[in-house]
């Protein structure tokens, strides 16, 4: 699905180039590296120190690069990108308002060991937040930022543009509620200590209103899963797979897309009320399964 990608002279700074990429990835797997280990490269783990009320706040949540190309770079010329959720990026409190961020970093596997490990951390900005873009719909939980870290020496994969699935291709292919879906992102109990290690986690498309829906007192064009997140997911890549049985036949093979981005779970309080609420942090309350994912249309977007 995604092959290492060739990168142009880049400006570094703060141990992570802000640069354009050349050759992005194709979309089949090479045979030496299974597609769901590529998946799990995607993947970046963002961590932000936070403040509020004289209170600090560890908080971490999940990211994964994406390739957008642009014709004014070349031929194949593209840009890459940190995509995560705008409540991840601008690290929301329970109440969906923005904190003091103090200090922002990610982290990721080097191709290389060291002191017997392979994982570090790259500062973004030691003294506050970055730059994040983000959507003009404040509906919209996105949040992207023009960085690719240095495919030397880090060990991961730039999704292409190619690969997400709006809503019309959707409907193209018929894919509807039932359909499986998976994601790869932060494990809050079992982040790995010598090693970044994603977790997992599969379930199905629940459903896809096309109404927005309720989420801490806004509304959010999302699609709904019966797929099980927490403390850490949010912001990471939702995918399908195309093939398997669709529009009457059945195909063995490997075709993921990109459905969207996991931006939150449907809690359950003493009272079986349901409540939209954020994964940035573990809750108490009983989680009811559901969980929501910003679609690829808005991402692209």
């Amino acid at each position: 699905m995604m092959t290492a990608t060739k990168l142009m002279i880049c400006i570094l700074a703060m141990s992570v180039s802000v640069c354009s990429a050349q050759n992005p990835p194709q979309a089949t797997p090479p045979p030496s590296e299974p597609a769901m280990t590529q998946v799990r490269k995607c993947v970046t783990f963002i961590q932000l120190l936070c403040r509020e009320g004289g209170q600090e706040f560890d908080v971490k949540g999940t990211g994964f690069f994406i390739g957008y190309p642009d014709s004014r770079l070349g031929v194949n010329g593209s840009f890459g990108y940190l995509v995560t959720n705008r409540h991840v990026a601008q690290c929301w409190n329970d109440s969906g308002h923005p904190m003091q961020v103090e200090h922002i970093s990610i982290r990721l596997n080097r191709r290389q060991v060291k002191d017997d490990s392979i994982v570090q951390d790259l500062i973004l900005n030691r003294f506050g937040n970055v730059t994040w873009i983000l959507p003009q719909d404040d509906s919209v939980d996105l949040a992207i930022l023009p960085i690719i870290p240095d495919i030397q020496t880090f060990d991961f994969k730039l999704i292409p543009i190619s690969i997400l699935i709006g809503k019309a291709e959707l409907a193209q292919q018929e894919i509807t509620e039932g359909e499986s879906v998976f994601f790869a992102g932060f494990f809050y109990q079992f982040p790995g200590a010598k090693r970044m290690e994603p977790i997992v986690r599969q379930g199905i498309i629940a459903m896809m209103p096309q109404d927005k829906v309720p989420f801490l007192g806004a509304a959010e064009k999302v699609y709904l899963a019966d797929l099980h997140v927490f403390g850490g997911n949010s912001g990471s890549p939702a995918f399908i797979n195309l093939c398997g049985y669709h529009k009457g036949s059945f195909n063995a093979c490997e075709d993921f897309r990109l459905l969207g981005v996991v931006n939150g779970e449907v809690s359950e309080d003493e009272n079986f009320n349901l409540e939209l609420t954020m994964t940035l942090k573990g809750k108490g309350r009983e989680n009811s399964g559901v969980s929501t994912i910003v679609p690829s249309d808005e991402l692209k977007a």
